[in-house]
């Protein structure tokens, strides 16, 4: 077997954080049918809909035309869809009649673009699907599904919410390509973006990519899977360290065989903490080069 590429475990999601064995319980069902948007956001959405009167043409829970509210509209052609994006959900607005514009729209309704912006009331909007995760990263799906990444869409439980969300399911591997590991992105952004599959052990991310590495003579050691998964993209050799508190010095040794080691350090205080702690590590230390995202 290549060593950059992995053979995903038959491990299924039971064994995620709290699972129920089932994958057809209540709120499986429920979140399926709104898209992996939360009861909440859902009911911002209503709310938000209500505000463009007339007509309505429900086309889901997360869908719908309304009349336009800027041209003289009798049948309806202004998209109100909820959506997914980086920054967490968000309404979109599309005229498909006139292609009114987007700042006319909202004036005549008496929003803004923040209005658009839905959250939840602690700060958090729960659920991550594979389109959302892509979108939000400007990574292609079919390079992500590859056998080299192999994310999929799943779910996993958030004792939060008492519930399952929808999750990233980020398969590790280890340099011999066989998966040891499974962890969920299971929020697009907050602090609270991650779980592991019960008996997973914290390892570097992308193991099973490091020959490519020794080869080049140089690897990039990120922070997360996603900047692993753009440094791939860019054809560059990388590596994850799964949050800034989980390095372990022992994790060194997977590096001994690369001269130069590139650090992305991000401009921020957690970009910061990984870059001191990383210099700590005596087995490092001389060959690292420090480089600022």
């Amino acid at each position: 077997m290549l060593r950059n590429s992995f053979v995903k475990s038959n491990a299924s999601n039971k064994n995620a954080p709290g699972h129920s064995g089932s994958r057809k319980d209540a709120s499986y069902i429920m979140h399926s049918t709104t898209n992996g948007f939360t009861p909440e956001i859902i009911k911002g959405y209503e709310k938000l809909l209500s505000r463009f009167p007339g007509e309505h043409k429900r086309k889901s829970k997360t869908e719908a035309d309304v009349i336009c509210p800027v041209h003289d509209d009798h049948n309806p052609s202004l998209g109100v869809d909820l959506r997914h994006n980086g920054a967490g959900p968000k309404v979109v607005l599309n005229c498909r009649s006139q292609g009114c514009g987007y700042s006319e729209i909202l004036q005549a309704v008496g929003l803004t673009d923040a209005d658009l912006k839905l959250q939840e009331k602690n700060g958090m909007a729960y659920g991550c699907t594979l389109e959302a995760y892509a979108a939000s990263k400007n990574l292609p799906l079919g390079f992500l599904t590859s056998d080299d990444v192999a994310l999929e869409d799943g779910t996993c439980y958030v004792s939060a919410l008492g519930m399952e969300v929808p999750a990233v399911e980020i398969p590790y591997a280890d340099q011999n390509g066989e998966q040891v590991a499974t962890r969920y992105r299971i929020s697009l952004g907050g602090d609270d973006r991650f779980r592991w599959e019960r008996g997973s052990s914290t390892i570097l991310y992308g193991l099973h990519k490091l020959e490519e590495a020794e080869k080049a003579g140089y690897v990039l050691l990120v922070e997360g899977e996603s900047d692993t998964h753009t440094a791939w993209y860019r054809g560059l050799p990388a590596v994850g360290v799964p949050g800034v508190d989980n390095w372990r010095d022992e994790w060194a040794e997977h590096l001994n065989g690369i001269s130069k080691i590139f650090v992305m350090v991000e401009p921020d205080e957690a970009g910061k903490k990984l870059w001191r702690t990383l210099v700590s590590c005596k087995t490092l230390d001389s060959r690292l080069k420090r480089v600022v995202s």
